[in-house]
């Protein structure tokens, strides 16, 4: 959620237009040569935005406990929000209307995946050939293999430079990124910076460089190791950076409200307190450039 660029926009659904080719044609004229009418053929779509809505009760002998050394609500909620970062995380990347959850918006492999229908060109699923990242038999020439299909990654996403884009991966990738770079001369390397908190910035070129964690078991990676060279969930040695361009001409979302905690005070009968935390919104995909993954990355 802190890379996504919300807007506040109260509305269940959003349109917009892509030109997905069809682009104005441009005319040339001679001098006081009359304009030439034209315009482009935009493709509409349609977002739809999601609820996350949910109360915690807690009984009011617990709140009043003395022998308590924390808040009992406070610690309810902030492991509430610990689960809707793992969750957000997850749905962001693997979530899908066919076997997955369809109350939650769709993520970005279902979106690279069918392209056609999201509005993602079908150059944006970038294979990379199984790519040798593995510690034994990794090379320079390998590396520097990979290096090339990352840049292509971002020329996909409309940024050579990496600007406005953030890469995810698992800790696997990128801690083998990091040592592959300090192995073969420093080359392809991270550089790193400080945001307007003072926390530190990892980036390739201009580009955010993020390990998008674990899933609610706080076990299982969201994006694994273990797919195949063709990108498929399976057991194999292989996996994904995804790449997203942010902004109000790419990939950004919109929200009735950021995420709201409410505290509805005791309810049924004065026994429980209540604690309301809910959000409305949704992702808005307003280019045909604007993610894209590069898959088929062999790791062991």
């Amino acid at each position: 959620m802190m890379d996504i660029p919300f807007m506040n926009a109260p509305q269940m659904t959003v349109n917009g237009v892509r030109f997905e080719g069809n682009l104005p044609t441009v005319n040339w004229a001679n001098i006081n040569g009359e304009p030439v009418t034209t315009s482009g053929t935009p493709t509409p779509f349609q977002e739809q935005a999601f609820l996350i809505r949910n109360t915690i009760n807690m009984d009011k002998v617990l709140v009043m406990d003395r022998t308590q050394i924390q808040d009992p609500r406070g610690v309810q909620v902030e492991a509430y929000l610990k689960s809707v970062t793992y969750d957000f995380n997850d749905k962001f990347i693997n979530n899908n209307h066919t076997s997955g959850d369809k109350k939650s918006f769709v993520g970005l492999r279902e979106r690279i995946d069918n392209g056609s229908k999201y509005g993602v060109r079908s150059e944006n699923k970038l294979n990379g050939n199984a790519v040798d990242l593995t510690t034994a038999a990794a090379t320079n020439a390998t590396f520097t293999n990979f290096l090339e299909l990352v840049d292509e990654l971002l020329f996909d996403v409309d940024s050579e430079d990496g600007t406005g884009v953030v890469l995810y991966m698992n800790e696997v990738m990128r801690r083998r990124w990091d040592s592959l770079a300090r192995r073969f001369s420093g080359s392809g390397g991270f550089s790193t910076a400080q945001d307007q908190l003072g926390r530190g910035i990892t980036r390739y070129k201009n580009a955010i460089v993020r390990t998008i964690g674990r899933k609610a078991d706080q076990s299982t990676q969201i994006i694994t190791s273990t797919e195949s060279a063709a990108g498929a969930n399976g057991s194999s040695t292989h996996t994904s950076i995804y790449a997203v361009h942010y902004g109000m001409s790419y990939l950004y979302g919109w929200q009735y409200a950021p995420l709201n905690v409410q505290d509805l005070g005791l309810d049924n009968g004065g026994a429980l307190y209540k604690t309301l935390i809910d959000w409305t919104g949704g992702l808005f995909n307003a280019h045909t450039r604007s993610i894209a993954r590069l898959y088929g990355i062999k790791l062991a």
